[in-house]
């Protein structure tokens, strides 16, 4: 197999303490293959007389410590020693709360409980460091065929990556373990396995949850190619491909993966005040989830602890949560005292006691139901989401709501009663409308190619009377038989247009991608209220993009052709 090797003296450093020697070689050497240099420290006297470094992060086994409460010291040892600031990234092999809050005090970004798979642990340290590898990109090449695995691979090589090449489809696991590799090339039809079939096997793997798959298939029908997307392919390719239509996919791929991690990996996925993963991250990972679909949705769930406490119960609270978790699971702060747990299991059953697990290990870390610490544990499949990371996100916090006013220390699932399954409520969603119990969704989009500014997609949320986020596929038709669709667009435009008014005086320009319904696109005056909606806060020049569903412009039929905004400065454009 074809490994590139990084040069020690350029490759971004991981300085690591250890007494466990069998940790050290393996580590040491996944993570040479992909670009990082590992710098290995017996005693925290060998660690703290190294020469200053430019790390990628500083990892303590919490074992090598004499007292797990020298850590903060010797944390501010090292940073007094290089002159900045130490990522710290924590292992232990036991479950001591003692350990986890010394941990958190001396301000680690993680702590990764042992013993784990060490490719696992790779990928957590490469996420974490947030560095860009100094390595080619590596293509893993499936494909039964010789000649196409062989002249995809030379097409590859020749743009600068590094390619293997597997053959045989039941061997593909092994060499993703292997090679580890940034993206796969998949073929479509091979024996033993097809790709759709391979492709739902590695997906199955939170580790390759990120892991582009791009097919390249003579396939030409195209059910068979939507199969192959709805499984998890990012993108198919069909043979026979041209050279630079082949690396310009690959290359976009790769670049959209990069992208995604650098957001995932940056200091704004970590919460402060916990140590667990940020909103934002979490609703990105549900955001890739939810958009998959598939059998997967009914295996995965959100669960909320929504917490009658202070600020000092949240910590404690996020300590024993996070002592509860699965290697697999991601922990977060959600709200000012909600935690959220995004975890995987075989089936509802096996949701259901995990839930059930994390009640009981709560109430024996001091979070028994009773008056003033209680916590509502409530959780709602992905398969339950509507399509929607928010919606997903507060349908599960209204299940842990109601579990916490019961009081009864039980868990209780969206869907599964007793909680009510919100119904449509034309009344409710009117008087939601006129009132204006709305909120905006601002979900940042992925830029390929250099752009002046940050851009991001909007669209509206209303809440319910029990406190659930609808999304604008429950309300919009509700919205539009009730004749207040033209109101909702206009408090969505006025609303948006501001948030571009205010990011421009702090500094931060950004660019809106804003919804409007096709109804009140149809209307004769929409073009020119629009314009001037515009042009009254002078924003002509930032170019806001409206945008509509396909569905609802499917469904709608207009008749006649929508108008076109004509932007001062440039072509006309169709809407």
């Amino acid at each position: 197999m074809n490994h590139t090797i990084a040069d020690a003296g350029s490759a971004p450093a991981i300085q690591l303490l250890t007494c466990n020697a069998e940790l050290t070689t393996p580590l040491r050497a996944l993570l040479l293959a992909q670009g990082f240099m590992l710098e290995a420290f017996e005693t925290p006297e060998h660690l703290i007389g190294a020469h200053p470094s430019a790390r990628a992060l500083l990892l303590v086994d919490l074992d090598a410590l004499p007292d797990v409460n020298t850590l903060g010291g010797l944390v501010a040892q090292v940073q007094q020693r290089d002159g900045q600031p130490v990522p710290l990234v924590c292992l232990a092999s036991g479950s001591d709360i003692r350990a986890r809050l010394a941990a958190m005090r001396a301000g680690a970004r993680a702590y990764l409980q042992m013993p784990m798979e060490i490719e696992e642990l790779t990928d957590r340290l490469f996420d974490l460091a947030g560095t860009q590898a100094v390595s080619p990109d590596r293509v893993l090449v499936v494909d039964d065929q010789p000649v196409a695995a062989l002249f995809a691979a030379r097409v590859l090589e020749s743009a600068g990556m590094l390619t293997e090449r597997v053959g045989d489809a039941l061997a593909v696991l092994d060499a993703l373990d292997a090679f580890v590799p940034d993206l796969v090339l998949m073929d479509l039809h091979m024996p033993g396995a097809s790709g759709i079939e391979l492709t739902r096997i590695i997906r199955e793997q939170d580790r390759f949850a990120d892991l582009p798959i791009v097919f390249l298939s003579a396939e030409l029908d195209a059910e068979q190619q939507m199969a192959a997307l709805r499984v998890g392919g990012d993108d198919f390719l069909a043979k026979p491909v041209a050279p630079d239509h082949l690396v310009a996919c690959v290359e976009q791929r790769l670049a959209r993966a990069r992208e995604r991690a650098r957001r995932q990996s940056g200091p704004d996925t970590i919460d402060a005040l916990t140590g667990l993963a940020s909103l934002g991250r979490l609703l990105g990972r549900l955001g890739q989830l939810i958009g998959r679909g598939g059998t997967e949705a009914g295996r995965r769930a959100l669960v909320v602890l929504d917490l009658h406490g202070d600020e000092g119960a949240l910590m404690r609270l996020a300590v024993a949560l996070a002592e509860s978790c699965g290697a697999s699971d991601l922990a977060a702060r959600v709200g000012e005292r909600s935690l959220a747990v995004l975890m995987r299991r075989e089936d509802a059953a096996s949701l259901a006691r995990a839930c059930d697990h994390f009640a009981e290990e709560l109430a024996r870390a001091g979070f028994a139901p009773g008056p003033g610490r209680a916590v509502g544990i409530g959780w709602c499949t992905l398969a339950n989401s509507g399509g929607d990371a928010v919606t997903l996100m507060s349908r599960a916090a209204k299940a842990a709501r109601s579990a916490r006013k019961a009081g009864d220390g039980l868990t209780m699932g969206y869907g599964c009663g007793p909680v009510p399954v919100r119904t449509s409520d034309q009344d409710a969603v009117a008087t939601a409308i006129l009132t204006e119990r709305l909120q905006l969704l601002f979900e940042p989009m992925v830029s390929l190619t250099p752009a002046p500014s940050a851009r991001y997609e909007v669209s509206p949320r209303l809440a319910a009377p029990d406190g659930e986020l609808l999304s604008p596929v429950a309300f919009m038709p509700i919205a539009q038989r009730s004749g207040l669709a033209d109101r909702l667009d206009a408090w969505l435009l006025a609303k948006g247009l501001d948030a571009i008014v205010a990011c421009r005086a702090a500094g931060r320009p950004a660019q809106l991608f804003l919804y409007q319904s096709v109804v009140g696109a149809g209307r004769d005056d929409w073009v020119g209220q629009v314009r001037d909606e515009i042009n009254r806060r002078d924003l002509f020049r930032l170019r806001p993009v409206i945008q509509f569903q396909v569905q609802e412009a499917a469904a709608d039929r207009v008749s006649q052709p929508i108008a076109s905004l004509d932007w001062p400065g440039s072509a006309s454009r169709s809407v």
